[in-house]
């Protein structure tokens, strides 16, 4: 009996023990970040989930190997001069526009903080709202585009106790050339970044200032980027680098500065500047089935070279032929003669241009067949690597609201991304959908699996009172999933 007394209160002081442990652990490892004291601090601007238009959605991001159509800017700078199998034209152009509700359901962690259970009381996030538009244009094997990512969304915190409205835009300026044959495309450009930070009633307190912007940034950087699509082969590769944006200029609607020499906006102590850190993407594309991946692009120029040289070569022979007339004429007959031989020329040059309008048209014929004939049966498979740098004394956006001083995009992170696209129903619906893993650019993060899918709907044809060249339109939608964030979206564009 003694000995059981002995090993049951022995039991009850080690559960003891391990209990008073446990009670102590999570003070310890989730205890309240050190408020920010002074200027000396950045705030990074980092977008861990996919927030793109709706393909890219679908796909988990994972373009920059494949980098086609307007949507393909956004992810590769070589993205502008890439042309698509359906392009038959010298000159050609893309549009398209979305918009999507990240995190359409309430305890969004927009930044992957981590599970509510184990982190301090923290900003609440809601009212998102994205919207994409972008345009490009194609002549030749030259390329230009420019695309907006615009976002909104509502922010929640503890320290004001009010709600601030977070309005970032993300641009993309950029020019890009195909050289061998369009094999390889080369662009580069610019990544513009706007940050704007408004608040209501009573967000900046007793300082006179209520509502309107507490806080605005921009800053720009150069990005490069290129694609191998070697003709006929089943694979691309593409990479693309991105500088990183500083924007040391920061404006508010009002800044008052203490006898510690801190610069306030009311009561937020203003940062050092607004960065976005430097990214290096590599992506790879690989496409199953009878439809080719990279069909020799017939550039329009090549095929009609021929037959314009031929009446070239016409033309400067009768311009020869002509001048000897003319020296042969008596003097006083060679104005005479000049006008006859122009009514003549231009007689011929009429019969010629109309053969040259003739054939052109039988050769986009040509080309637009050699499109519709190829199977539409594709299983395409794309996957690329995110890598994105590291800065020192950075917090994150919703810390800056906070005013806590918690290290935030201290490392290096790496994003792997995966998709898959098919058309089941040939000439009517396409889907795709895919997988991608979200680094925490907090110290104490932990990655979350993201899972995505998306499908674009053969809609109608609209030739804007033959303003347009046999346009059909396609609607688009994209879902992304992930442990505490949710979100979906809309698109239209052109169906090729």
């Amino acid at each position: 009996m003694k000995r059981r007394a002995f090993t049951q209160r022995r039991a009850r002081l080690a559960c003891g023990v391990v209990g008073f442990c446990a009670a102590l652990l999570p003070a310890r490892a989730f205890a309240a970040p050190p408020k920010i004291q002074d200027n000396n601090y950045k705030v990074e601007f980092f977008q861990g989930p996919v927030i793109a238009p709706v393909r890219i959605t679908g796909l988990a991001g994972a373009y920059t190997g494949y980098a086609e159509g307007v949507e393909g800017t956004a992810t590769n700078a070589a993205g502008p001069a890439v042309r698509e199998p359906f392009s038959v034209h010298a000159l050609d152009w893309d549009l398209t526009a979305s918009f999507s509700f990240p995190g359409s359901y309430a305890n969004t962690d927009f930044d992957n903080h981590g599970p509510a259970s184990s982190k301090t009381p923290s900003s609440s996030f809601s009212n998102f709202l994205y919207l994409n538009v972008g345009a490009q244009i194609q002549y030749d094997l030259f390329g230009a585009s420019i695309t907006g990512d615009l976002q909104q969304f509502n922010l929640s915190t503890p320290t004001t106790q009010s709600t601030l409205t977070l309005q970032i835009g993300r641009f993309h300026a950029l020019g890009a050339y195909g050289v061998f044959n369009d094999q390889l495309v080369i662009g580069a450009g610019v990544r513009i970044l706007a940050l704007n930070v408004n608040g209501n009633n009573n967000v900046i307190g007793n300082t006179g200032v209520f509502g309107g912007s507490i806080l605005t940034m921009t800053g720009a950087a150069p990005e490069v980027g290129a694609l191998l699509k070697p003709d006929g082969a089943f694979w691309r590769l593409g990479a693309t680098v991105r500088a990183p944006v500083t924007a040391g200029n920061v404006g508010s609607a009002q800044t008052t500065t203490d006898a510690a020499n801190v610069t306030r906006v009311g009561e937020f102590i203003v940062p050092q500047s607004i960065v976005q850190p430097w990214e290096l993407e590599v992506g790879l594309a690989m496409q199953a089935g009878p439809r080719p991946l990279n069909p020799t692009w017939l550039n329009p120029e090549q095929d009609e070279a021929p037959i314009r040289l031929q009446i070239s070569r016409a033309r400067a022979l009768r311009a020869a032929r002509y001048a000897e007339i003319l020296r042969d004429t008596a003097p006083g007959f060679v104005a005479a003669e000049k006008g006859e031989l122009a009514k003549g020329e231009a007689a011929i040059q009429a019969i010629e241009n109309q053969h040259l309008d003739i054939e052109s048209k039988k050769l986009l014929a040509q080309r637009r067949a050699r499109y519709a004939n190829w199977p539409r049966e594709k299983l395409l498979f794309v996957a690329s690597v995110l890598i994105t740098g590291a800065d020192s004394n950075t917090v994150a956006v919703e810390s800056f609201l906070e005013q806590t001083n918690e290290p935030f995009g201290r490392s290096v992170t790496v994003t792997p991304r995966f998709g898959v696209e098919s058309e089941p129903v040939i000439d009517w619906v396409r889907v795709r959908a895919g997988t991608y893993i979200e680094p925490s650019r907090f110290s104490d993060g932990t990655p979350r699996d993201h899972f995505t899918a998306g499908a674009d709907f053969k809609l109608f044809s609209f030739n804007a009172f033959g303003l347009l060249d046999n346009t059909t339109w396609r609607a688009s939608f994209a879902v992304d999933a992930a442990p505490r964030y949710f979100n979906w979206g809309l698109g239209i564009g052109l169906w090729h």
